[in-house]
Parts: structure tokens; sequence; C-alpha cells
């Protein structure tokens, strides 16, 4: 009875979301060919090959907790070659960069929607050996299917922010189900770990271990590009991962830097390409730019990035970096991979998604927070005019992610524990 309520109350919440996510689950042509997999009906290469070894199921649900996970799967393919990676993503353009990314024999596949029944034709079909959900996934119905078949769930990289967490505990009876349900927990810092056990989670299965996408961040420091993405002259500003609320202020940002400053190069790079108006708003402010899927040798002091996926190749370019969904109440974007490449960064005031990163980059004097546009506009100034102290921050930045980084041997510890079983 409770799954069938589940089923109904989930699947009117999957309805009325439509509208909004419509494109991004199925994408803008209409098709809705991912329709099927998202019911667990895999073709049947797929099929073949979930049977050909034992599967470890990891699930990611952005584009950033995939990337941040690279690590951890070349070094399960290293140590288990005797299993297979099942690879599970939410949108589209998550699918694309995990096949972008990720090598042919891991099998990726879209996550099923959280119906009882779907969810159980899922697990029969993957039949994983282990599940592990990246960041704070959880997943009623699949949960349940997965405890049916005594698979074991871990959350990885696990983060609580403190707007999540309010939303949780208004529903904290049904929360603690779900968690009570999961065997290991290793949480990104205290106040995750804190903020997981209120919710439910048993103490003796939470454990800490520091963000992953430091050694992601350390990863990419270590990766030699013989070509640059974008060639330019002059300095360079980079507008990170910028939400839609976002994208009018900076146009006059864009507008004022370009009036003041002859020898300089903007990249703007839309958190959500298929919601952006950046290029309608840098049109009204009469700024001639590109399209990085359009540039054909071309020169331009203004660049638009409409591709997901190498936005870590324009920060490693950059003199400046400025990081979005922070100067609009959205939680912040990731911070630490300016970091690789020991650019200076600044952030707005609203990072909840990032608490800990952010307050560790401060502290090191690697970041500049601002509280609004036109902080952001003088701060830009201010490092465009002292190079010496943009260096300063690009090397203290360097070395925050050299203190953090270890997040990812410590989860392949608890991995094997579960995987050597």
């Amino acid at each position: 009875m409770a799954c069938i309520f589940y089923d109904v109350i989930y699947g009117l919440g999957l309805l009325l979301s439509l509208p909004v996510f419509g494109k991004r689950l199925f994408g803008g042509d209409g098709r809705f060919h991912d329709f099927f997999e998202r019911f667990a009906v895999y073709e049947p290469v797929v099929v073949s090959k979930l049977k050909e070894k034992r599967n470890i199921w990891i699930h990611t649900v952005s584009i950033g907790e995939l990337l941040a996970s690279v690590p951890l799967i070349y070094e399960i393919l290293n140590r288990f070659k005797n299993e297979q990676l099942v690879i599970s993503c939410v949108s589209r353009t998550g699918r694309m960069i995990a096949a972008e990314k990720l090598p042919d024999d891991v099998v990726k596949i879209f996550l099923p929607f959280d119906f009882s029944f779907v969810t159980q034709q899922a697990v029969k079909k993957v039949n994983p050996i282990l599940f592990v959900s990246m960041e704070t996934e959880i997943w009623c119905n699949l949960f349940h299917k997965l405890k049916q078949r005594n698979v074991p769930i871990m959350i990885i990289n696990g983060r609580i922010s403190e707007k999540s967490f309010r939303g949780y505990s208004r529903f904290r009876f049904f929360t603690k189900i779900i968690l009570d349900m999961v065997d290991c927990f290793i949480m990104r810092s205290q106040k995750d770990a804190e903020r997981i056990i209120c919710l439910g989670a048993d103490g003796k299965k939470v454990s800490i271990a520091k963000s992953m996408k430091f050694d992601q961040a350390y990863n990419l420091s270590n990766v030699v590009q013989q070509d640059s993405v974008y060639k330019t002259i002059g300095k360079t500003i980079v507008f990170g991962s910028i939400h839609k609320g976002e994208e009018k202020q900076l146009g006059g940002i864009c507008k004022k830097l370009l009036n003041k400053y002859q020898n300089i190069n903007l990249v703007i790079a839309p958190r959500a390409l298929d919601r952006t108006n950046i290029y309608q708003l840098l049109t009204q402010f009469d700024i001639p730019f590109y399209r990085f899927s359009q540039l054909k040798g071309e020169k331009s002091r203004v660049l638009v990035v409409d591709r997901y996926g190498v936005l870590t190749e324009f920060y490693r370019i950059a003199d400046i970096v400025f990081i979005g969904g922070s100067l609009v109440p959205a939680g912040g974007q990731n911070p630490i991979e300016p970091l690789a490449f020991k650019k200076p960064v600044i952030y707005g005031v609203f990072h909840w998604d990032f608490e800990e990163e952010w307050e560790k980059i401060k502290k090191a004097q690697a970041g500049i927070e601002v509280n609004s546009f036109d902080e952001l506009f003088e701060k830009i100034e201010f490092l465009l005019n002292s190079p010496e102290l943009c260096q300063k921050m690009g090397e203290s930045g360097y070395q925050v992610i050299l203190e953090n980084k270890g997040a990812t041997e410590d989860t392949m510890k608890m991995l094997e524990k579960y995987l050597t079983r």
C-alpha cells in the first residue's frame, strides 16, 4: 500500500514537472526517444552487456557529480578488472558527457523513474553487486528494490546543504525510512555528517572524507594540453556557470569592461544552455560575440561557451574567474576547478552548496567574496590591476587542492570492503 501511495505522489510530481524539466529529460527535439530507457526498457546490446560481468552501479545526478566521479571510476576500473561499471544519469546532457569522458566498456544508462514496477525491472536487469550514489541522491523505490535483492547501498561525497536539510527535516519520518536502507555514508564534512545523522542516518554508518572535487581538480592540474581551447591576446576573464538571473547584470559588466579596457577578452559560460537568454542580452547591449561551437579561427573579444564539458579548459586560459550561481540564490557552482590552474576566483554570497569548500578557499586568501554585481565589477578591476596578487592567490588556491585531496582513495577503501566480500 505504501508503494502504491508513493507511486501516485511521485507520478503526479513527475507529471507536473514536465513543462519545466521535460526538455532536459528528453531533449528539445520532441521525439522522446529516451522515454523507454527511463522505464528500464534497454536496447538488446545493453541488456546483453549487463549480463557479461558483475555490475557496480554508480549514479551521478549532474554533470558536476559525473566529472567529480571520474577519478574514482578509473580507480575502480584499474583495481576490479573482473567487474563492470554501470553509470546512470538523469539528463541527456549528463549522458552525453559520460559518453565523452568514460571508456566504451562502461555501460551508460538513464536513471529509471522511481516507480516501484520500473525500479524492480531496472534492478533485475542491471543486477548490481553494489549501488553507489554520488552526493545525497536518495530514491525510495530504487533503494527498496535494491535492498530486496541484498545489494549494498553507499552514498559517497555526501552533502546536505542548510536549505536541503530544512526541506528534508519536514519529512524526517519518511526520510529516516529511506536512510535506514543505506549501508554506508561517506560525507564531505563534519557538518554534512551531523545533518545526515539528524535526519535519521545511523551514526555508525557515517564517516567523513573530503570532497572528491578536490581530487578531480588535482587530476586536471596534471593534464597537459597541447593546444589552447581558445587563443587570445591580452587578459581573459571567464564568467563560469552563469545562471539565468545573473545574465543581464553580467551583460552590463561586460559592456563597461569592453569600453574601458581595449586589450581584454571575456568568456561567458551559461549554466543551462537550453534556458539561457545571453545571446539576446548581448545583442541588446550591442556587444559582438561568437559562439564557441561556431568558432573557426575568428578573433572575438567576447565568446559564449555553448557546449557542455569544456568549461575547465577555459579556466585553464583565464586570468580571472567568476563562478556563477552565487549572485542569485542558487547555491553557487563549483569554485574548486579554477584552482587547478592557479587562477584567482571571485564568488558571490549565495554559496550554500559549496559552503565548506569556499570557506577553505577564502581562508587561504585564494578567493574574493562579493555581495553585489557592482562589487563584482570593482573586484574584477582591482585584480586586473594587481597581477602579483593574482599570482599569489593562484598559488594559495593550488595549495588548498594539495591539502584537501585524497577523498577518492578514502572512498576506494570503503568500496573495497563491499567488493571483496
